[in-house]
């Protein structure tokens, strides 16, 4: 099944469960990170990775509308192949979502 749906949208939906790694091991205390410290590390987790979440979810978005697009314009195979995709990238959405959601309601308040 994953080797369907292609390279650039396999390379797409790994890096935003990748992305999803940092909140969810800060917020069950496996990583501790110090905004004021000026290393690589703290400067990469809570600048570069939080900034990224927004910008996957919109990328894979626009991939699920475009899948569901083809999904409708295509017949047998070909549309169930698309659908199974859509699928696939709502529960990587919703993954994602789940996972970010409580890092910036921290960051709110």
């Amino acid at each position: 099944m994953l080797s369907t749906l292609g390279i650039l949208r396999l390379s797409l939906l790994a890096l935003a469960l990748l992305n999803t790694l940092p909140p969810l091991l800060i917020q069950f205390g496996a990583l501790t990170v110090n905004a004021n410290e000026e290393s690589f590390a703290s400067i990469f987790l809570t600048l570069v990775v939080p900034v990224m979440a927004p910008i996957l979810l919109v990328v894979i978005l626009f991939d699920y509308v475009m899948s569901r697009v083809q999904a409708a314009d295509a017949e047998g195979d070909a549309a169930t192949r698309y659908a199974s995709i859509a699928r696939i990238e709502l529960v990587v959405m919703l993954f994602t979502l789940l996972a970010w959601i409580p890092f910036f309601l921290a960051l709110v308040r």
